[in-house]
């Protein structure tokens, strides 16, 4: 069996060559030739010339480009994530309106849409925010990673210079979660089994995120933990995810975020079990 590992063909970055190497390693272990393409090598006028490329078994799809990643489910390649759990996961937006009502999440408003040029003048919406929510809450651009665009927001007046900054950018705003500041659970979830979780946790920092200084140490999931983690992964059609779940004031688990490109190196790291195998496991499962 062949698969291609696509990956994004701009990001040059050894946080990434990691999590790639780990996934070829892993495939050299099993009955199958996983070979690693770039997005931008990829290019072609219609899904039905993918064939000059000569087409996979398979495809894991590492990279956010869901137009590629459509055009492949196009010419009949099955495609792990799918482009419609990599776009849901990618848009913090989408994320909610697809967990809401299914797992436990955070109070939510979503802004409401400007454009290009026109940005965020008015700002009158923000006291709706401030009457339900209080000080702080979180903003979350809908686009982001490593959580460089999730904001701590203390003050009408640090609300409004954030609004100025973000120009036009899709964003939501949530009920902060006090009980869970500076830590969190990561869980990786593959197919319908939680196979390794850890904790996070940042003492100088209301994030979690191991990229801006979060440590970890091994965790037990809880069922409850678990269940979210799986119900969150079929709400938005995942078949393998890091889940990243808040601790509420009586430790009940919410939903934070759901990465369908998860960077498990650090759970690796943490407590030993690699991810990369788990999801070739499920790959191979689903194509018997």
């Amino acid at each position: 069996m062949t698969g291609w590992l696509i990956v994004n063909g701009f990001l040059d970055s050894a946080k990434f060559d990691g999590i790639y190497a780990m996934l070829l390693r892993a495939a050299q272990k099993r009955p199958l030739r996983l070979e690693l393409k770039t997005s931008a090598s990829l290019i072609c006028e219609s899904a039905s010339r993918f064939s000059e490329y000569g087409l996979p078994d398979f495809v894991l799809f590492w990279d956010k480009d869901i137009y590629l990643a459509r055009r492949l489910e196009e010419a009949g390649v099955p495609v792990f994530n799918s482009a419609r759990a990599v776009e849901i996961c990618d848009n913090k937006i989408l994320t909610t309106l697809s967990a809401q009502g299914k797992v436990r999440i955070p109070r939510t408003v979503i802004a409401p849409k400007t454009f290009e040029g026109v940005n965020y003048r008015k700002k009158d919406f923000l006291q709706y925010v401030y009457d339900k929510f209080g000080f702080p809450f979180v903003l979350k651009e809908a686009y982001g990673s490593f959580g460089k665009q999730v904001y701590l927001v203390g003050s009408p007046a640090q609300a409004e210079a954030l609004l100025d900054r973000l120009g036009y950018k899709e964003f939501l705003m949530q009920e902060f979660v006090s009980s869970s500041r500076g830590k969190d659970i990561r869980i990786n979830v593959v197919g319908d089994e939680a196979v390794s979780s850890m904790l996070r946790y940042n003492p100088n920092d209301f994030r979690s995120n191991v990229t801006g200084g979060g440590q970890t140490i091994p965790h037990t999931a809880t069922e409850e933990e678990k269940k979210l983690a799986l119900d969150a992964c079929r709400a938005v059609g995942a078949d393998f995810a890091g889940v990243d779940v808040l601790l509420g004031p009586e430790g009940e688990p919410i939903l934070c975020e759901i990465n369908s490109n998860p960077h498990f190196e650090s759970s690796y790291l943490c407590n030993g079990i690699d991810m990369s195998g788990y999801i070739l496991d499920y790959i191979l499962r689903k194509l018997r």
